[in-house]
């Protein structure tokens, strides 16, 4: 693997460069940068985690802001206790009804609209995110398939009905008045509640969630909702596994950008990548599982690399 990450004076002979300062002042270093995306690609897609989101204000979990590293006691929700159990719902619902408005004001950063740009000039064919914000749709990008599934919708998990987050935040005001004006109150404070990279909060510890209420499928009336992302235990569906299969077969480098790529399927396909003789990059602040399977390794913050790239190339170089 050749290793990229930053040094003061020259290029050393492991090709070792630096990311951030000198991209425009040093033509062999920006010529290595760029090859990834421009010259060594072919078609490319691109994996993204939350390393990308966090310069929108969406925490990652093991950065060094990241929510593990913060609140050493955060335990996520699992999908065995949530279907299980009356209440890990209630908490779960919760603290997700105190967060989803704040999710909804995030919006696309510098990262995000640069990959739609590079997407709009040729240069990405296809990405696979693990994010579950909807921020590379909001940016402007296409052919996304979310690997961990989104927020924005919730599913019973009995029938399949499907209802927009939006809709069923109103549901939750509607069945918990005494919650919302709860909510109504934390908005207006300075000092909110710590967001997840779920999209849930951290509430204190004396609150009890006891009184929280959550509707049944407005469909079959039996089943209960359930947010469309994969919660940890949870597993990916078959039809998402057999897509983001075929995309690492269809193009021909993968581009790992703001994952340390902990998650086992994320890992899988950049295994299956490397077994299928396809190029792979990564661009990470921080070792990643897949280093010893990438051609490159960049080590720098995505929001210090991939704007300035996009950039570059959309002057024609």
């Amino acid at each position: 693997m050749r290793r990229f990450t930053q040094v003061r004076n020259s290029v050393s002979t492991k090709t070792t460069f630096p990311t951030t300062t000198l991209l425009e002042k040093n033509e062999h270093i920006t010529e290595k940068l760029l090859s990834l995306i421009k010259y060594e690609s072919g078609r490319l897609l691109l994996m993204t985690g939350a390393g990308v989101s966090t310069d929108s204000g969406i925490p990652d979990y093991r950065g060094p802001k990241g929510t593990y590293t913060v609140n050493k006691n955060y335990k996520p929700t699992y999908y065995q206790e949530f279907a299980a159990h009356h209440h890990i719902r209630q908490r779960y619902w919760a603290r997700s009804y105190f967060g989803w408005p704040r999710m909804q004001r995030v919006k696309p950063n510098s990262t995000h609209f640069a990959f739609a740009k590079l997407q709009s000039l040729g240069h990405i064919q296809e990405i696979i995110t693990q994010n579950v914000d909807a921020l590379h749709q909001a940016a402007g990008s296409h052919d996304i398939l979310e690997l961990h599934g989104t927020l924005h919708q919730v599913h019973c998990m009995q029938c399949g009905h499907i209802n927009s987050r939006i809709d069923h935040q109103k549901i939750l005001s509607e069945l918990n008045p005494a919650w919302a004006e709860f909510l109504e109150l934390v908005e207006h404070t300075k000092e909110r509640p710590r967001l997840n990279p779920d999209g849930d909060v951290e509430l204190p510890s004396n609150v009890s969630y006891e009184t929280f209420k959550y509707p049944p499928c407005e469909k079959c009336h039996q089943g209960i909702y359930k947010p469309s992302l994969v919660f940890f235990g949870g597993n990916i569906s078959e039809n998402v596994k057999e897509r983001s299969n075929d995309m690492i077969l269809r193009n021909d480098s993968v581009l790992i950008v703001g994952s340390t790529l902990t998650t086992y399927f994320a890992f899988k396909l950049v295994k299956l990548a490397k077994e299928l003789g396809k190029n792979v990059g990564i661009i990470n602040l921080g070792p990643t599982k897949g280093d010893d399977l990438a051609d490159y390794k960049i080590e720098a913050h995505c929001g210090k690399v991939i704007p300035a790239i996009a950039d570059y190339l959309s002057m024609g170089r």
